[in-house]
């Protein structure tokens, strides 16, 4: 009897772009497609391990309208994040250019004084809103998130440990959210190394990949007015060329309709979701056929660099 294939689940980083994971979940949840592992970077961890402690992404949907929806004091550091737009088409150009000059000056003064934006108490509840308060190794479905050490800048797996500190390390935005201490080491977010983790997805023992890719595009951009600006696209190129080896890894990339959503836009949970949802959709039939033949890409691929020697 043939042995069953093993499903990745690679989820990408990209801010509250990555609420669109839980559409692509919605999706290969109903049509039962088997999800052996799920690897996470950033938000991607966030989500991931959420769904990897109750696969019920109907459940992960209602949460977040319970959280981000409501006027509550939950992931309130979400809701932080989520003012902080430095580009608001709703002023007048002067007014927009004061407004984003002095959320910039109130940003700088607080990395001047403190190491983020929000208190670890503040990110802590933010993580507690959404996953539970377990050991990574109780997960229903094995998860491992992606941090970097910002010691070493060496990229770090954790599946091991405590579930909470070890998603709050991935998601640690430098400058926005603090460091996570963890066995000696002081970690941030893994998307500052990898992006859309799909390798690291491969290394872990997935025969297949799925990633979901919720990067910015940088085929557009704001106007570059000052020099938070000029760091923060320098920041999105980076992250844009890093995601490739992510997307090259992969036997199959989902890229939700979601790469020009400003990156601290949560209020756009339901638009997010739903474009998850819809790019999940139409690729449902290639999903089905790299479960089938899952080696049949690589065959593929090993043809054409004959042909072309």
């Amino acid at each position: 009897m043939r042995k069953r294939i093993k499903l990745g689940l690679a989820l990408g980083g990209g801010g509250a772009r990555g609420l669109a994971h839980i559409g692509v979940l919605k999706v290969l949840e109903r049509n039962h497609i088997p999800i052996d592992m799920i690897v996470g970077t950033s938000i991607g961890a966030l989500v991931g391990a959420a769904y990897a402690t109750h696969p019920n992404a109907d459940a992960l949907k209602q949460r977040v309208l319970e959280v981000i929806g409501s006027d509550g004091n939950q992931a309130k550091g979400l809701k932080l994040l989520g003012r902080m737009h430095w580009d608001d088409s709703t002023k007048s150009d002067w007014f927009n250019r004061i407004y984003r000059l002095a959320q910039k000056e109130v940003f700088l003064s607080l990395a001047m004084f403190r190491n983020a934006l929000l208190s670890m108490e503040d990110m802590r509840d933010t993580v507690e809103a959404f996953v539970a308060d377990i050991n990574i190794e109780q997960t229903t479905i094995p998860f491992t998130a992606l941090a970097v050490d910002l010691y070493t800048g060496e990229p770090v797996a954790l599946n091991q440990g405590q579930l909470i500190p070890a998603v709050m390390a991935s998601c640690a935005v430098p400058g926005f959210m603090p460091p996570i201490p963890w066995n000696g080491r002081l970690l941030v977010d893994g998307g500052v190394a990898n992006p859309l983790p799909a390798d690291l997805t491969r290394d872990l023992g997935a025969d297949v990949i799925i990633a979901v890719d919720v990067g910015l595009s940088i085929n557009q951009s704001a106007p570059i007015k000052d020099g938070i600006d000029a760091i923060t696209r320098a920041t999105e190129i980076m992250g844009f060329h890093l995601s490739r080896r992510g997307r090259e890894s992969a036997d199959l990339t989902i890229e939700p309709d979601v790469k020009q959503v400003d990156w601290a836009k949560f209020i756009d949970y339901e638009k997010l979701i739903q474009q998850g949802e819809q790019s999940a959709a139409l690729q449902i039939n290639n999903i089905n056929k790299i479960i089938t033949h899952p080696f049949r890409k690589k065959l593929i691929g090993w043809a054409k660099k004959l042909r072309v020697a």
